[in-house]
């Protein structure tokens, strides 16, 4: 999924308004996908996978196994398409235990509202800036790289040592300027892409304001903490 570095220009025009319709019709289906997973998780099964944790590890490890062969069926449609959608649909339903921890009361309703509009905002603003800014962002890939291998670490500890509300909102402040970073450069990468690798970079679009929603929502959370 990494692609050699070239201009839109080096493309017929029609490439640009068809891969990034595409591009964007996908990561806008992927949302409306995840919201249902959520929705109906939340509301019918979620009794069921916070008394089953293997069943709740079970999708965790299914969504983690389709992003990671995303590359042999990305692109062999309409089995793409099925494939991605369920991706989708995975994510949402293991957001479950997180919402429903959140929406039991009024607080944490109102934490769940600011992060979805504050990922909203600052998705919105690193995408724009990440397309039309003339600096070349190639070089953040090996800083984004190895901080991600760096928050994956920590995060993996404090399951066995946890730590304070202090450390939780510097790691979550930390995650969120990450996958700030990972937006702009996902975004100015879309120009480097094959016409054909339209999920493959919707994927990615997607893993970033997932991530970066839920470090909002760490951050959010551990100031209330």
């Amino acid at each position: 999924m990494n692609y050699e570095h070239e201009t839109v220009g080096a493309y017929p025009k029609t490439f640009g308004a068809t891969f990034l319709s595409k591009v964007f019709f996908f990561f806008g289906l992927a949302i409306a996908a995840s919201a249902a997973g959520a929705y109906v998780g939340l509301n019918y099964l979620a009794s069921t996978l916070l008394a089953s944790p293997l069943l709740f590890y079970g999708l965790m490890i299914a969504e983690l196994a389709l992003i990671f062969t995303s590359g042999f069926w990305s692109k062999r449609a309409p089995l793409s398409y099925l494939l991605f959608t369920l991706f989708a649909v995975l994510t949402g339903l293991t957001l479950v235990p997180v919402l429903a921890y959140l929406t039991v009361s009024a607080a944490g309703t109102a934490i769940l509202i600011k992060a979805f509009v504050a990922t909203s905002l600052m998705f919105a603003a690193c995408a724009v800036f990440g397309y039309t800014t003339h600096f070349n962002l190639q070089g953040l890939r090996g800083f984004l790289m190895m901080s991600l291998l760096g928050l994956i670490v920590v995060g993996l500890v404090g399951i066995f040592l946890p730590w304070s509300s202090g450390f939780e909102m510097i790691y979550a402040g930390f995650g969120v300027i990450i996958f700030s970073g990972y937006t702009m450069y996902d975004m100015q990468q879309l120009k480097s892409y094959p016409e054909d690798a339209y999920i493959d970079a919707a994927i990615r679009l997607y893993l970033d304001i997932f991530n970066l929603f839920l470090f909002i929502l760490r951050l959010l959370s551990s100031q209330r903490n």
